[in-house]
């Protein structure tokens, strides 16, 4: 969800800038089927060769390229390529890495992170050389949204005050820890739900269907999660892995208290604003139960979230991207 809001977001702000001179052209690379720009037999794409023939030639009509991801190799010489963090290098279920990221980044190539622990990620695993971090911005629907109210809530399930979790199921979103934390905080909360928002996943229903008043409304359009959360007690990251933590943040926005794990870059990101606290299922348990029964001073936390949250904006994102792309033109 953080790479797609990112993507969209950041070219929607760089247009927004209208800045003089600039013509940005978006361009995308898939398989022979697909609706890319580039359509390409995935054959192609798999073979080290084809896929590097394939970066060069995208990058053919342009003074620039920037890229968002590593699947595709970009173009010789200087260009500019945002990454997130390195999942697949840390843990077996995130899927694998085209062959050659086993190789360091080419000098030549201008990394954008979204925080500080994400550029030390690229720095140490694939020996980036030249980093700007560049922190993600807040969506418009994120800003204070109106919460849903008990009708619309009602028809998602949920008909008590309610922790969220709005993230994936890999290893590293830590949810067998925040299933231990709601197995013991449960009996202490009867009047609380879980929510846990994504699309249906065995492994949600493995770890938190035999456990008491747990709701899995499915996946909800993401201009309407912000209204859940904005509605909630509190959104829980659990996270041991996060190059940014884009729900932190959202959280923060939207006027909710947060209760993060004290991993990756939500320290980073939350700067003190959350309610931090460990990984494990009886720290996480601690967090959530205070929060549960007002032992924190749940309106300062909101106070001091959303001023962090302000800080950050997609405006001052894209302004700060065009400084990179006319350094690396430089």
């Amino acid at each position: 969800m953080g790479q797609q809001t990112y993507e969209t977001s950041i070219q929607q702000a760089i247009l927004d800038l209208d800045e003089p001179g600039w013509d940005f052209r978006p361009a995308t690379v898939g398989s022979g089927r697909s609706a890319a720009t580039w359509r390409v037999p995935q054959r192609v794409l798999d073979h080290g060769l084809g896929a590097a023939v394939v970066g060069a030639v995208t990058g053919m009509r342009a003074d620039l390229v920037h890229r968002f991801d590593l699947r595709v190799p970009g173009p010789r010489g200087p260009h500019v390529l945002t990454m997130h963090d390195l999942p697949p290098m840390r843990f077996s279920d995130e899927g694998s890495l085209p062959p050659w990221c086993a190789r360091p980044l080419s000098p030549d190539i201008e990394v954008i992170c979204p925080s500080e622990f994400a550029a030390s990620e690229v720095s140490e695993l694939v020996r980036a050389r030249r980093v700007t971090v560049i922190p993600y911005g807040v969506r418009p629907s994120f800003q204070q949204p109106e919460p849903l109210d008990v009708d619309a809530l009602a028809e998602l399930g949920i008909t008590r005050p309610f922790f969220v979790h709005a993230a994936g199921v890999t290893r590293r979103k830590n949810l067998e820890g925040l299933a231990d934390a709601w197995a013991l905080a449960a009996p202490d909360l009867p009047d609380h739900e879980l929510v846990l928002l994504g699309p249906p996943h065995a492994r949600r229903h493995e770890l938190f269907g035999h456990l008491p008043r747990v709701v899995l409304p499915g996946k909800v359009d993401l201009d309407r999660v912000g209204r859940v959360m904005a509605a909630a007690e509190a959104v829980v990251v659990p996270s041991i892995y996060e190059g940014f933590g884009l729900p932190s943040l959202e959280g923060m926005a939207v006027g909710t208290p947060v209760i993060a794990v004290d991993r990756g870059a939500l320290p980073e990101v939350c700067e003190g604003n959350a309610l931090m606290t460990g990984p494990t299922g009886a720290e996480i348990a601690e967090a959530v139960s205070a929060v549960g029964r007002r032992e924190v001073d749940r309106d300062d936390l909101i106070r001091r979230g959303l001023e962090r949250a302000a800080t950050f904006s997609w405006d001052k994102a894209a302004r700060a991207h065009l400084d990179v792309y006319r350094s690396v033109l430089a």
